[in-house]
């Protein structure tokens, strides 16, 4: 993996990516930290406590060069949320 040397160029952003019954999580950007796969799980972590309903059927680390650079993790949903679409009015009694 690639090191960075100071100056602010060791910043990274982690991107998590719905794909839809499944998701991507990955580095965005050229730099890559040597500990990266200390970070990803933690990403991949936080992703799905934000999503309760979500739950993760498996992981599939991506690896280039022996090392991983990303985790994509299928889920189920077993708790869907409240549909949002139109609510029905209030009918006076009568």
């Amino acid at each position: 993996m690639n090191q960075s040397n100071g100056n602010g160029s060791g910043k990274f952003e982690i991107d998590q990516v719905d794909m839809g019954g499944w998701v991507r999580i990955h580095v965005s950007g050229g730099n890559v930290p040597v500990d990266l796969p200390v970070y990803l799980p933690q990403a991949l972590s936080d992703w799905f406590r934000q999503r309760p309903q979500f739950r993760m059927r498996c992981v599939v680390p991506i690896y280039r060069d022996g090392d991983t650079v990303e985790l994509h993790a299928w889920y189920d949903a077993h708790v869907f949320p409240p549909l949002e679409g139109p609510k029905p009015t209030g009918q006076k009694p009568g």
